[in-house]
C-alpha cells in the first residue's frame, strides 16, 4: 500500500474522512474518566468497526495504537463518536483503485 497518509484530530464526535479511507493509527489523550472511541462506516448510525475503551485517568496522558497490516478499512465514510476522551487525532490514508488492495 502506497499512498497519501492524512492526519485529523477531533475533541467532538464527528466524520473523520468521507469516501473509502484506511485507518492506520490513532493518538489520543485521555480523560478523568473511562471513556470510549467508536469508530463507524456509514456515518453516526452506521456500521460499528471499532471500539476502543479507554481508561480513567488525567488530561496528560496519552495513547497511541497502531493497526496491523494495511488498517482498518472503511468503505463508505469513517465516522468516530468519542465520549470521555480530550482529543483524538487519527491517521488515514484515502483509497483509489490505484491503491485499493481490499
Amino acid at each position: 500500500m502506497n499512498s497519501e497518509i492524512g492526519a485529523k484530530t477531533l475533541t467532538s464526535t464527528g466524520t473523520i474522512q468521507s469516501g473509502r479511507t484506511r485507518l492506520l493509527s490513532i493518538y489520543y489523550v485521555g480523560h478523568a474518566s473511562a471513556g470510549t472511541l467508536t469508530f463507524k462506516d456509514g456515518g453516526g448510525s452506521g456500521t460499528q468497526k471499532l471500539v476502543i475503551t479507554t481508561p480513567a485517568g488525567s488530561a496528560a496522558d496519552q495513547y497511541q495504537i497502531n493497526m496491523p497490516l494495511d488498517g482498518i478499512l472503511f468503505k463508505t465514510d469513517m465516522h468516530l463518536t468519542i465520549s470521555n476522551v480530550t482529543s483524538v487525532t487519527v491517521f488515514v490514508t484515502p483509497i483509489t483503485a490505484d491503491t485499493d488492495n481490499g
